[in-house]
């Protein structure tokens, strides 16, 4: 970002302006951070580092309240997972434990899991 540093954010991409928000969120050194799609308007570079800056801080004790739609990236980063729907815990607990429970033999994908957790396995399934 050195290269933008003279940009007022709202000169900068969609992106970039993510970019700004996460580091800015991140200057204090926070013991918790909450994040909202992280990696939405961030490329693929963008993408991995903040993978990697997660993983950096989970690893250093830093708690992780991660909300995304993006399945994928959550199996990926997280190690437990709440499931609502219209505002209620459908399920709870780490993510093997969500898996165990909502997957038929334990291995489908987390957006399985979700769709049963959630009750709509059937109607995406046609």
């Amino acid at each position: 970002m050195a290269d933008k540093r003279r940009l007022l954010p709202a000169e900068l991409s969609r992106g970039m302006k993510q970019k700004l928000a996460i580091a800015c969120g991140l200057l204090h050194g926070p013991r918790a951070v909450i994040l909202d799609e992280p990696l939405t308007g961030l490329d693929p570079y963008g993408i991995r580092r903040m993978k990697n800056t997660m993983r950096r801080l989970s690893a250093e004790g830093v708690t992780i309240i991660l909300s995304s739609h993006l399945l994928d990236l959550v199996e990926e980063v997280c190690t437990h997972l709440l499931i609502l729907k219209d505002g209620r815990k459908l399920a709870d607990g780490s993510v093997a434990d969500v898996r165990g429970q909502y997957a038929a033999d334990g291995s489908e994908s987390l957006e399985e899991v979700f769709f049963r957790a959630t009750g709509d396995a059937e109607r995406v399934s046609a």
